[in-house]
């Protein structure tokens, strides 16, 4: 299980690392402007990928049970009929993008000079949403077999390919059409070497389409349905927030929102790491009908979680406005660190649950509350943010953030609790005293050294950030998880030699 997280961390850490270079260059060749333009376009185009209906989440789930009872003509039939109607998917979004298209150009501030740039840049990423949804096909396949290190070698691949590709493009042509044109080229290529991969390595997977049953996939919907209303919700919540700056302020402001909140996805992306394997792993389980694993697994990844998002979390609540500062100088203003600020204190509560919580419950097949839950949250955040955007501008988009988040925290972790008859006073009493005293603890010793020496720069910075990491390492090893009866703490030893488990 280490192996599959360490590989998904791996190919998150690179995501990072093409994040922190890329948005910075990004903005001083193309500016603010275009790149505010670019993000209301990613976030119109990102809900035709909603399209998807939840599919490859589902599909993930049913192939995992067709192959562990080696059941190859069921496995084809998934697959098979997941293909047929992700390509009939992907000629509905082109359909459906245009008058989204004419929505964008009708509805949001573009300046004349800007408009040719911006349609064809939207263009271009409609076609990158209609190609996906056939593209990522391989990498549920390869979850279901639970082949995380050759699935995250090749997203590391695209990433790699990504990075070269922009740099490239935008050097030849400053402009935001170029974006859109990165993001297809990409996806050509994963397109390519993806389904290469998974039709080699698995010569039992052979898509045809007499393999096609409208009985698989109405099979597959009946779980998938909740998935697609929780992505739905998702959406609401984390990704709908320049659509809302983009139209009742500027463009420019939502880059100033989108770089603290870039942030968090990278933070949501590295937890999602864990929850990538505890979910086919729950399916498991569950099948085997073992609860007392199941609960041993959620007290456990929840504390390594929570372990996990403190660290992080106190690197960006003390210096992360300095961070920002040095990552994306010019293009930075105060208001993006205090709504920094504000994101992390609601992550810190909802990372761990996203990570454990979430995956399990949908291990589990118990979608249907988790999936209301999470719309409601997306609607909170929706009518918070935009009855405090005007008052606040972008700190009160990110108040209306956390708000939902809180409540969207407590509710996964009451669902649960309750399907792995779990009380909930004995789950909070284990999880939570300790932590919050580490944290605490951590809060203050790292204030106390950010009020006494204020650091900026690489080599600031970096001393801020290994002293962070020595310091959440001793307050974890040496307190919270000291003696703790479902996670074994490593000795350095064992860590130096490559060998130990949690």
């Amino acid at each position: 299980m280490l192996r599959n997280i360490g590989s998904n961390w791996f190919v998150m850490a690179v995501t990072g690392l093409a994040t922190f270079f890329l948005m910075p260059f990004n903005l001083a060749h193309i500016g603010k402007e275009q790149y505010g333009l670019w993000l209301v376009i990613s976030a119109l185009t990102a809900y035709l990928y909603l399209l998807h209906l939840g599919v490859p989440m589902a599909s993930v789930r049913q192939m995992t049970q067709a192959i562990a009872a080696g059941d190859t003509l069921k496995l084809n039939r998934i697959v098979s009929s997941c293909a047929v109607m992700y390509l009939a998917l992907g000629l509905l979004v082109v359909a459906l993008g245009i008058p989204v298209m004419m929505f964008f150009e009708r509805t949001y501030s573009i300046p004349d000079e800007l408009r040719s740039s911006a349609h064809w840049a939207f263009v271009l990423s409609l076609a990158h949403t209609g190609l996906v949804f056939i593209a990522y096909m391989p990498y549920a396949i390869l979850s279901a077999n639970q082949a995380f290190v050759p699935l995250n070698l090749l997203l590391a691949a695209a990433i790699v390919m990504r990075i070269a590709v922009n740099i490239a493009l935008v050097l030849w042509f400053s402009n935001l059409m170029m974006l859109g044109a990165v993001i297809l080229s990409v996806t050509v290529f994963e397109f390519i070497i993806s389904w290469g991969y998974v039709l080699r390595k698995y010569p039992m997977i052979r898509p045809k389409l007499r393999y096609f049953q409208l009985e698989t996939i109405k099979e597959i919907f009946g779980f998938s349905v909740y998935v697609f209303l929780m992505a739905l919700g998702g959406q609401l919540a984390f990704q709908t927030s320049a659509l809302v700056i983009g139209h009742y302020m500027t463009n420019a402001d939502v880059v100033s929102f989108a770089i603290p909140n870039s942030l968090m996805v990278i933070l949501m992306q590295f937890l999602s790491g864990i929850a990538a394997v505890i979910m086919p792993m729950t399916t498991n389980l569950q099948t085997t009908d073992n609860k007392t694993e199941l609960r041993a697994i959620l007290y456990k990844w929840t504390k390594i979680s929570l372990a996990l998002s403190w660290c992080v979390g106190l690197f960006l609540l003390i210096f992360g406005p300095s961070f920002l500062a040095f990552w994306i100088q010019g293009a930075y203003h105060p208001e993006s660190g205090r709504a920094l600020r504000i994101l992390m204190l609601s992550y810190l509560v909802f990372l761990p649950i996203r990570g454990v919580a979430v995956p399990m419950l949908m291990g589990l097949g118990k979608a249907k509350w988790p999936t209301l839950a999470t719309l409601a949250a997306g609607a909170l955040n929706i009518f918070l943010s935009i009855l405090w955007v005007k008052p606040y501008g972008i700190e009160g988009v990110a108040f209306g953030a956390l708000v939902p988040n809180l409540l969207l925290s407590a509710a996964m972790t009451y669902l649960v609790c309750r399907e792995l008859d779990v009380s909930i006073k004995s789950y909070l009493s284990a999880i939570l005293p300790l932590s919050v005293i580490g944290g605490l603890a951590g809060l203050a010793i790292l204030g106390w050294w950010h009020y006494v020496w204020h650091p900026s720069g690489w080599v600031g910075l970096g001393v801020a950030g290994v002293l962070t990491i020595v310091v959440s390492t001793a307050i974890w090893t040496g307190l919270v998880l000291r003696h703790d009866p479902h996670v074994t703490v490593p000795r350095l030893s064992d860590i130096l030699r490559g060998r130990f488990s949690w």
